[in-house]
């Protein structure tokens, strides 16, 4: 190898090292803090291993709380299950057992992978994690021998946002305006402070350049959560189960996951018929830099369906097709016109 060649194969290194060791450990992907109790959880798992949910427990953080085992809070909840490569877990409020809460919408129940609690009245014993309000800061965390780390951290520990009196009451939420949790001095009244609310009413999907989790408690006034999330209107439920992300395009694992899945033609000009020996249940197409340019789910699961690709520019494309369970696979897609 000429000297030439190695410096170059060097700085490649350099280059993909430190995006390859952002993409090694869960974190949460989507929020959703819907009306009544339309509250859901998704967490992304960016590596190319299964991983298991055993070792993982999700707090709220109540009214800007420190104390996650506070009585009648009951904020820790252990979760189970298994997230395959570059998949999602939903979880969802449970309030359908206890009887004297509206349940879930139907819709996003749907989308759960697991509903938890019984209620979200104060009580003993009752687990309350997901009955979160625009205010409560959330962590996930990991099990390292008998101690916890935070391995992903939303909103702020130990700080409650504040609305447009400065109190508490009615909930208020985190904001994309210094300093974040409480109305900024001198602010222009033309738009009401409590529309600046992010964390409260809205459905909020993690950008897709987030490679890893905030493990470090942000200092109060600090958290934006324009920074790292998007926004999307009350009640959206059909974002979750799936999520796309840049670590997707490293695991050049799924493209040699033994499932046969056939793209023809492949090179593509107007279509490509992608078919697979499994139902597929939808699919997201990335641009070569990370970007979502299409995607779908199929009311009826089909083993094939005709992707259009007469209004994709010419270059290399990977399309993401889902399974049953959640369960995705990778597969390359040029396109020449």
């Amino acid at each position: 190898m000429n000297m030439k060649r190695l410096l170059s194969s060097a700085a490649l290194m350099l280059v993909l090292s430190p995006v390859f060791s952002q993409c090694n450990e869960l974190f949460i992907s989507e929020y959703v803090e819907g009306d009544f109790f339309n509250k859901a959880l998704e967490l992304y798992n960016p590596t190319a291993n299964p991983i298991d949910l055993a070792q993982y427990r999700l707090i709220r953080w109540d009214n800007g709380s420190t104390d996650a085992d506070q009585p009648g809070g009951d904020g820790i909840l252990n979760l189970s299950g298994t997230i395959n490569p570059y998949s999602t877990f939903v979880v969802v409020v449970n309030t359908t057992l206890q009887g004297q809460e509206t349940p879930p919408d139907p819709a996003l129940a749907a989308k759960a992978d697991a509903m938890y609690g019984t209620s979200c009245v104060p009580g003993t014993g009752i687990i309350r994690t997901l009955c979160f309000n625009g205010d409560d800061a959330i962590s996930l965390q990991k099990a390292t021998g008998n101690t916890y780390f935070n391995v992903d951290i939303f909103g702020s520990i130990g700080e409650r946002p504040s609305n447009s009196q400065g109190t508490f009451s009615p909930t208020a939420g985190w904001t994309d305006i210094a300093p974040y949790s409480s109305m900024p001095a001198g602010y222009d009244g033309s738009v009401p402070y409590f529309f600046r609310y992010w964390t409260l009413d809205q459905t909020l999907k993690r950008k897709s350049s987030v490679e890893t989790g905030i493990k470090i408690n942000p200092d109060p006034e600090t958290f934006n959560p324009a920074t790292e999330w998007d926004s999307l209107p009350l009640n959206t439920f059909d974002s979750l189960g799936f999520h796309n992300c840049n670590c997707q395009l490293l695991g050049v694992q799924t493209l040699k996951d033994g499932r046969v899945i056939k793209l023809l033609p492949n090179p593509a000009n107007e279509a490509t018929l992608i078919t697979a020996e499994e139902p597929i249940y939808g699919y997201t197409v990335l641009s070569a830099d990370g970007r979502s340019i299409e995607n779908a789910n199929f009311s009826t699961p089909s083993l094939n369906f005709e992707l259009n690709t007469s209004t994709f520019r010419t270059g290399s494309y990977l399309i993401q097709l889902r399974f049953k369970n959640a369960v995705a696979s990778t597969r390359k897609l040029s396109v020449v016109h």
